[in-house]
């Protein structure tokens, strides 16, 4: 799995060239690569989700009647189930008669009706299949940013650059018969200007939230 510290930039100052329409000055140069980390750390944050790619990976879950929700999120193939046993002796099965919905539900069926003849004896019992725990292997997530996100960090970013001060406070300023003012709706600095690019609205349906367990007595 990637951890934070190593996960990339959701964009690259290529990307924020490209939709500014010119090269970056000095102190912009300065600047890109710290806005970029910061600004994709607030992306993820927000929406729980680290965008990037996983091939081959691996997690343990607890089935909850022969179902098995998985938290990743695309879900591009799912290539193993294992069950495990949790018993000395009994040995983890492969399973080979699931049923993957092609978006986040593995649906184990009971043994008995899968077809398969050589099973140990234990794992036709409904204790193993019905609440038991499995391994799953498969590949998830995005193997490049998507459009959506890379449009609202760079719009964001270069908001921030735009702006004729880097202090993360002041909304506007005057000097003589110049002014500027900065129309953000939510504050100031990174965090406000992606807001204003967008973040919570378009963005919404990358958030991953919270659900419910059932609990069986």
């Amino acid at each position: 799995m990637t951890t934070p510290s190593t996960l990339p930039g959701l964009a690259t100052e290529e990307d924020i060239v490209a939709r500014l329409g010119r090269a970056l000055n000095p102190v912009e140069s300065a600047r890109v690569d710290a806005m970029i980390a910061d600004g994709s750390a607030i992306i993820r944050r927000y929406c729980r989700e680290d965008f990037v790619w996983y091939d081959a990976d691996v997690i343990k879950i607890a089935g909850d009647g022969g179902i098995i929700k998985v938290p990743w999120r695309p879900i591009a193939s799912i290539d193993e189930v294992l069950a495990l046993s949790g018993t000395p002796g009994i040995p983890d099965i492969v399973v080979t008669w699931y049923h993957f919905d092609d978006i986040d539900e593995i649906t184990v069926m009971n043994p008995r009706a899968s077809g398969i003849i050589n099973l140990p004896e234990e794992w036709y019992e409904e204790t193993f299949w019905y609440g038991g725990s499995f391994q799953v292997t498969g590949s998830h997530g995005y193997p490049q940013t998507p459009d959506d996100v890379m449009a609202v960090l760079c719009t964001a970013i270069i908001s921030e650059l735009s702006t004729p001060t880097m202090s993360a406070t002041l909304a506007s300023e005057s000097i003589g018969a110049y002014s500027y003012a900065m129309r953000r709706t939510s504050g100031a600095g990174l965090a406000a200007a992606l807001l204003d690019a967008g973040m919570k609205t378009v963005l919404a349906d990358y958030r991953t939230m919270t659900g419910t367990l059932k609990v069986r007595l």
